[in-house]
């Protein structure tokens, strides 16, 4: 799977719960670096929250922009 469009990733999210940035990163084939941008951008926008170092969730306003995305 490549890119990493915040519908992407957030669907990946939503799917299979808590996920590390390196597992992320090797999913969307891209630089961790590129995942840990984009989870802080979404993060900022309350879609995401950090649980743990490097671990990320989907929040109920992310599922509910992911929605909108998906509409």
């Amino acid at each position: 799977m490549q890119g990493c469009s915040d519908q992407a990733l957030l669907a990946t999210l939503a799917e299979r719960g808590p996920a590390e940035m390196a597992t992320l990163a090797d999913e969307f084939e891209i630089h961790p670096v590129t995942i840990t941008e984009r989870c802080y951008e979404l993060q900022t926008d309350g879609h995401v929250r950090q649980i743990s170092g490097g671990v990320y969730v989907i929040t109920d306003d992310g599922r509910a922009y992911l929605e909108s995305l998906s509409e």
